[in-house]
């Protein structure tokens, strides 16, 4: 019997619109090695003093916790998880709770070097960043990325015996739509799935330039130009399907394409969803700066009860939707590498 099994189950997560919450975002560090464009000034941004962080044991104890009230599948992101000490063992820890589904989001460049130390911890799945197929595109993307680091990730992930792993693509006009086709056969081709993501205005939109949004429409335009028509996909036997919406060639339908469209055809009617951040705090809405803080009464002896009160107090006032606007208006002031997407 797993150790979630033997936790005591009780009334499952929901928000006031009868929405459960079963899957949980956990943002480990705000650092990075990467500076994408989309993500991150090119200086940066003014990183957390380490107190401040949650240690690896406080981020166990709060899984732990929402794994009672129905949360069964939890990815961990950044800014990007593999910077962080320790990273192995916190995975060794939350596969000890015999989760549905125990994710990661990357940005692959050590990829190559951990991914069987990944796998043999318990880790499910991946989720990895592939913004261009173009070393020196992908570079400027990044700022300071390698793809032929993440390429080499991508496939030592293969090998150590992750499947259906995501490659996420940021659709940005004027830089990457025009290899849009070519990032999916680049995928279909290591038996992973691609996903393309609408550009959200996060960071108040100080990075957003509305002539690089590509919609949803015009994303699934570029590859049907290619690879001709898109059936609809329910994503039945893909793991831990999430927001993406997926389509299949008709040509071949063994061949699926998520769309993650939170700007023009959003999915807030349907979110299960909640994020951790790094220092402790719980965000319901990716696109609202709103936080339940989780850290205060974690450190200062509050009874599980009692945190998890928090917690329900703050899910039970979850919005219904958001105002992402494809001008670049309606997005929180929270940059995207502070909460990991």
């Amino acid at each position: 019997m797993g150790a979630a099994a033997r936790l005591k189950v009780i009334a499952p997560l929901a928000d006031a619109f009868a929405r459960r919450v079963s899957y949980l975002r956990v943002s480990i560090t705000d650092r990075c090695n990467y500076r994408c464009t989309y993500c991150m000034p090119e200086e940066g941004v003014a990183l957390v003093p380490r107190p401040e962080v949650l240690t690896l044991e406080e981020v166990a104890r709060i899984v732990g916790l929402l794994a009672r009230v129905g949360v069964r599948r939890v990815r961990l992101t950044g800014g990007e998880p593999t910077v962080r000490h320790g990273l192995i063992d916190l995975i060794e820890r939350l596969h000890a709770l015999d989760l549905d589904d125990l994710a990661l989001s990357t940005n692959g460049h050590t990829l190559a070097e951990i991914a069987p130390l990944l796998r043999r911890a318990g880790l499910t799945r991946l989720n990895v960043s592939v913004d261009s197929l173009d070393p020196e595109k992908f570079k400027q993307i990044t700022r300071r990325g390698d793809f032929a680091r993440v390429q080499a990730g991508v496939e030592a992930a293969r090998d150590a015996g992750f499947r259906a792993t995501k490659i996420n693509a940021v659709a940005l006009a004027g830089w990457n739509d025009d290899e849009l086709p070519a990032i999916a056969a680049w995928a279909w081709e290591r038996d992973a799935i691609p996903r393309f993501i609408e550009w959200m205005p996060m960071g108040g939109g100080s990075l957003f330039a509305p002539g690089g949004f590509l919609p949803a429409a015009q994303i699934r335009a570029r590859l049907a130009a290619v690879f001709g028509p898109l059936l609809p996909d329910d994503g039945a036997g893909l793991p831990g399907v999430g927001p993406a919406r997926y389509l299949r060639l008709a040509s071949d339908e063994t061949r699926r394409v998520g769309v993650i469209s939170a700007v023009t055809e959003p999915f807030c009617d349907t979110c299960n969803r909640v994020r951790l951040s790094s220092t402790g705090q719980l965000h319901t809405c990716l696109a609202r700066d709103e936080t339940i803080d989780l850290r205060a009464p974690l450190r200062g002896g509050l009874s599980d009860e009692e945190i998890l009160a928090c917690v329900r107090e703050g899910v039970a006032g979850k919005a219904e939707g958001h105002a992402f606007q494809p001008t670049g208006c309606g997005g929180p002031k929270k940059h995207m590498v502070s909460i990991g997407g």
